[in-house]
């Protein structure tokens, strides 16, 4: 079964705001079996929408339009609709009890806009409205199935989860799509590929693999189609427990983690402690760190260095090793470490320090040199990388890196 899905407004054309909807939409259609053949942004303009709608229907068996069913003049979903259904639009009692429930919940008086909101084209399926006063409808037409939708993200989240699911599941027969995504970190795209090209070579016939690469991670998405929801993770769960025994010590996790949320997961069941000190990522790490619900039964506190003189006189940073070396130093970020973990008292210690950019590198020491040392009392590990030029995306590699090295230290993985 094939889906498609529309997004109606002029906000949307002018990059006023991002079409999350078409996105929150598509994955939970695309989880109910549908393949979602296109996603389209149209003007609010009645001639553009009705050609969109004869183009699209002729090649899927569902479409989603959300948007265009406010209460203003440029909301022009509702009576477009109408006409392409070649209908009227009449005030229906349901929707005109939740409109003035809804606005009286907000301490409103109703008028006349409130009361345009319930009307409805005549020949639909109406889909009340829990959350706001526009209404969801249903029309079928040449065997495809019409839903549209309001473009507020809560009503339209309530509306699709509770009402519209399960009445598309209950028209259309479709099959399972299963997706595994498997998440690692280590490689750049191009090496990650040639490293898994004999793997993905062999992989069952009936799944499609695809890379999706960020500074933070690189997703491995599986996917399969079959009748029977067992049998086709079955399939996946063999291929990744085959790419497991490839880059093993690359996987970090499966589904939608980050790597902060990794590393908390291994100091909490091994109850173990974690501190920072930053100098270019700017307490970047520690907010990664806290980002994290339940962090606080392991990260005890971070430092932002920034300045030598903090790093002297609260990490007790040798000012000779900083004369000698450099604040973007192995020696330098190794006194990090030992510092925090006698201030904080933590088992474990990450210390940053680098040249996140644009200005400030030398012939020595270009723009994007960090040094990164993670470690315990015991043993220290530091290691050199060279980012890039582009400041933000500095702080985002380092602070990735970090976080993985720490957890490669931890578990005991080499250091790359």
């Amino acid at each position: 079964m094939k889906a498609d899905i529309i997004a109606v407004g002029d906000e949307i054309l002018i990059g006023q705001i991002t079409d999350t909807n078409s996105q929150f939409i598509a994955e939970r259609l695309n989880l109910s079996g549908f393949e979602i053949r296109q996603i389209t942004s149209v003007a609010d303009d009645k001639k553009h929408i009705i050609k969109v709608l004869d183009e699209v229907s002729k090649y899927t068996d569902l479409i989603l339009i959300t948007g265009g069913l406010g209460p203003t003049e440029d909301d022009k979903t509702k009576q477009t609709l109408a006409d392409y259904f070649k209908t009227r639009l009449v005030l229906n009692e349901e929707v005109l009890e939740d409109v003035k429930h809804f606005v009286k919940s907000k301490g409103f008086s109703l008028n006349e806009r409130n009361i345009k909101q319930a009307e409805v084209p005549e020949n639909c399926k109406v889909i009340r409205n829990k959350n706001g006063t526009a209404a969801g409808m249903w029309f079928e037409k040449n065997n495809t199935v019409f839903i549209s939708v309001p473009a507020v993200p809560f009503e339209m989240k309530e509306m699709l989860e509770t009402d519209i699911l399960p009445m598309i599941t209950k028209h259309f027969k479709t099959p399972h799509i299963v997706h595994k995504t498997v998440l690692t970190y280590g490689f750049p795209e191009s090496t990650l590929a040639e490293k898994l090209s004999n793997w993905e070579q062999h992989l069952y016939s009936g799944i499609n693999l695809a890379y999706l690469p960020s500074p933070e991670r690189i997703r491995l998405r599986l996917s399969i189609i079959d009748d029977t929801k067992a049998k086709a993770e079955n399939i996946l769960n063999k291929e990744i427990q085959k790419l497991n025994k490839i880059i093993g010590d690359s996987v970090f996790g499966y589904g939608n983690l980050f790597l902060q949320d990794a590393l908390i997961g291994i100091l909490t069941n091994r109850n173990l402690t974690v501190s920072t000190a930053e100098s270019c990522t700017g307490g970047n790490i520690a907010h990664l760190i806290t980002s994290v619900p339940g962090s606080s039964a392991c990260f005890k506190g971070g430092i932002v260095a920034y300045s030598n003189k903090i790093k002297t006189s609260l990490l007790k940073v040798s000012e000779k090793v900083l004369e000698k070396y450099g604040a973007v130093s192995k020696e330098v970020v190794e006194q990090m470490v030992k510092g925090q973990l006698e201030l904080f008292g933590t088992d474990y210690g990450i210390a940053v320090s680098g040249i996140a950019g644009p200005t400030g590198g030398t012939s020595e020491k270009p723009v994007g040199t960090t040094w990164i040392a993670v470690g315990n009392k015991e043993k220290i590990i530091a290691r050199k990388y060279t980012f890039g030029t582009r400041r933000l995306l500095n702080i985002r590699f380092a602070s990735a890196r970090a976080l993985d090295n720490l957890r490669r230290f931890i578990l005991g993985y080499e250091i790359k």
